[in-house]
Order: C-alpha cells, then structure tokens, then sequence
C-alpha cells in the first residue's frame, strides 16, 4: 500500500513538472505569436481609441490625397472638375475659395462652365455664387458679360453688380445708369444700393431716394435696413428722421419696426407707437400687432388704440385671426367695437375670413357689414363660393333664409 502510493505520488509530481518544461520550452514563435494576439486585445479592451484614432488619420490622408486643394498641376477647369467630386461640403468649399483665389481674370470663365455642366452634391447655388462674387471682383465687366449670356440670368447680374459696388461704387453705379432702359425703376441701381449698404449707409439712402415707388426701391430699403440693424437697433430705429420723402420714410418704418418685431415685439410696438408718421404706422402695424397678439391678444387690442386712426384697421387685421382661433363671439365682439374708424371694411373681411370654416354661418352674416358695395358682392361670391365646395346644401339654405343681394340669391340657389 505505501509502495503503491509513493509511486503515485511521483507520478503526479513528474506530470506537474512536465507541464512545466513544455511551457517553459513552447516554441519562440508561437510564444511571438500569442504575444501579437494579447498586444491585440489589449488594445481593443485597454487602448480602442488609439485604433479608432488609427483610422481616422488613414481617413484624413485619404481624403488629402484626393484634395483638389493640394494640387498644383491641371487647368483651372479641371480642378473645379475635381473639387465638385469631393463628397464633403467643408473641404469641398475650402478647395473652392484656394482655387478661386489663385485664378486669373481670363480664367473664370472656363472655370463657371465647368460647374455649371456638372451635377452637384447638394447646395450649389451658394458655390456657384462664390464663383461669380469671385470673378466681379478680378473682372466685373467679364462677369456681366458671362452673366447676360446665361438663361435667366438677372439673379446672377444682380449678385456680380452688388459684389462690384462693395469694391468700386462709382463704376458699378455708372454701368447701372448706363444699361437700363425703360421709364420704370432700375433694378440694377437696387443690386448697387445692396453692395453699397454694408460700407456707406448714407450714400446708399442717397441713391435709394432716386428711385421711383417700386419694387425695387423695396429691396434696396430691405437691403439699407439690415444694414441698419447691423450698427445696433438704436441707429435703425433714429434713421426714418433722416429721410426727406415721405413714401420712402415710411417704408423704412415698416421695414424697420417689421424686423425689430421678430426680436422683440414690444419694443417695435412702443416705437411704433410713437412715430408720428402715419403712413409708416398703417405699413407696419399689421405685422407688429401679429407678433404682439401671438404673446397677448388682449395686450395687442388696447395697444391698437395708440395708433394713429389710419393705422387701426391693418393692426386689427393682425389681431384678428389669432384672437378668433380662441374666442369667435369675443373676436366679434372687439371688432364691432372698432366700427367708424377708416378702413373698417377690411376689418370685417379680415373677420369674415379668420371664421369661415369653423363658423361659417356666422362669417357669412358679417358680410353684410360691409360698406362698399362692390366689396360685399366680391366678398359673398368668394365666401360662399368656398364654403358651397364644402357643403352646397347648407349654403341654398343659408342664402334664401337671410336677406342677400338678388345675384347672390340667383348664384347660389339655382
């Protein structure tokens, strides 16, 4: 038994010990091997972000390599060819901006053909407007040029005559005066007032006053007045004193008190408030009013009282549709207590309309509220026109149970 159990005992100890010289003696390099593998899990369990960081520096080297930017050879054209292909939008534009500032004057050209014969990622009228802002500043006259040889192409000769005020005023002014035609207003002195306005306020109000009640003398207001809010909400708001004519001072009230609304509307509704022009104050209380009542329709009621009478009605019309979409007898209510001042018909239509799906019985009763007659007969066929889509029967119903003019009647019961 003693014997049986010592020999045991060795053999157990000469296992143990076996075991140990073949780890002790593995291979070199399966020992290499397994090393390489736990270095690898290590950096996976331990260290991934020095992977992943791995990855995207062999991103960024790729995206290098392909860079149109890092290219010194090839034609002008073929690098725009190349930089329209990059797929991300930052890149795509700093290789576009290091392209455009190495061209010369001779150079655009082939270079806008080429982006314009190719299609695009996304966003390619604000690179291709880099183009053209680029070019009217090497060659303003090359750039018109280019520009009037395209379809539809006032948006890019307005863009090259704006780019080129802001660099030489009296020359881009010149051509405005020099290539329009037509007794209207020149749009191409409203893209000059919009290039001027960022540099000399004054000279661009001066310029605007030439101008004729237009369209386009609105887009160069527009263009004075973020200009304007630029120098800080005290310079826009004094500014309306500085002009002469008075059209043209209250649009900029309405321009003015419009965008200081979206800021902040109190404070466009107390400046409006007291601005003693009229005309500026009908312009703009309509949008004022809506932003107030957006907040507190009672509170935007009593300020329409401020106004000047001539103003009311367009700041009840901004009131209106918001006040009713809660409260149709209360929104009644207000606006019949508004009855006299000028304008009021636009009121009641305002009304009319703000209720005529929800209520259009009602809406379809205040019609007659309406004074001038060619007014109320266009209001009833409108109305009652919409409303007969909806549900004809109800409005035979309506006009021969309610007093209307005999057309009416005719129209819609036949």
């Amino acid at each position: 038994m003693k014997t049986r159990k010592f020999i045991f005992t060795h053999a157990v100890v000469f296992a143990a010990g076996a075991v140990l010289a073949s780890m002790a003696y593995r291979p070199a390099a399966k020992q290499r091997e397994e090393e390489a593998a736990a270095a690898g899990r290590h950096s996976l369990n331990g260290a991934g972000e020095m992977t992943g960081a791995d990855d995207r520096a062999t991103a960024r080297d790729r995206r290098a390599s392909q860079n149109p930017k890092s290219r010194t050879n090839g034609a002008p054209a073929q690098r725009m060819a190349d930089i329209v292909r990059l797929g991300d939008p930052l890149e795509r534009q700093s290789a576009l901006m290091d392209l455009l500032g190495r061209l010369g004057p001779g150079e655009f050209a082939a270079v806008a053909d080429q982006y314009r014969s190719m299609d695009h990622f996304g966003g390619s009228q604000g690179e291709y407007d880099l183009i053209l802002r680029s070019w009217a500043k090497a060659d303003p006259l090359g750039a018109l040029a280019y520009a009037g040889q395209q379809p539809d192409n006032w948006r890019d000769t307005s863009l090259i005559l704006a780019s080129w005020a802001g660099n030489d005023t009296a020359a881009a002014e010149r051509w405005a005066l020099d290539h329009h035609q037509g007794e209207g207003a020149n749009p191409y002195l409203a893209a000059v007032i919009r290039g001027v306005a960022a540099y000399d306020i004054a000279h661009a109000s001066q310029l605007a006053q030439t101008m004729p009640s237009s369209h386009e003398r609105g887009d160069a207001v527009d263009a004075i007045t973020r200009a304007l809010f630029m120098k800080g909400v005290d310079a826009a708001m004094d500014f309306p004193n500085s002009i002469q004519d008075p059209k043209l001072r209250a649009g900029f009230v309405e321009a003015i008190a419009n965008r200081l609304a979206g800021k902040d509307p109190d404070q466009a509704a107390t400046w409006l408030a007291a601005s003693g022009d009229a005309e500026g104050q009908a312009r703009a209380a309509r949008g004022v009013a809506q932003a107030l009542a957006k907040t507190d329709t009672a509170s935007a009621a009593q300020w329409l009282r401020k106004l000047q009478p001539e103003a009311q009605a367009e700041a009840a019309r901004g009131i209106i549709p918001i006040m009713s979409s809660t409260d149709i007898a209360g929104t009644a209510s207000w606006a019949s207590s508004l009855a006299g001042i000028p304008n009021y018909d636009q009121v009641v239509e305002e009304f009319v309309w703000s209720c005529d799906y929800r209520a259009p019985e009602q809406s379809a009763a205040w019609i007659q509220g309406v004074a001038d007659p060619e007014q109320r007969r266009h209001l009833y066929y409108s109305m009652l026109g919409e409303w007969a889509k909806r549900d004809a029967g109800a409005v035979k119903t309506w006009v021969s149970n309610n007093a209307v003019p005999p057309d009416v009647l005719r129209r819609f019961t036949r």
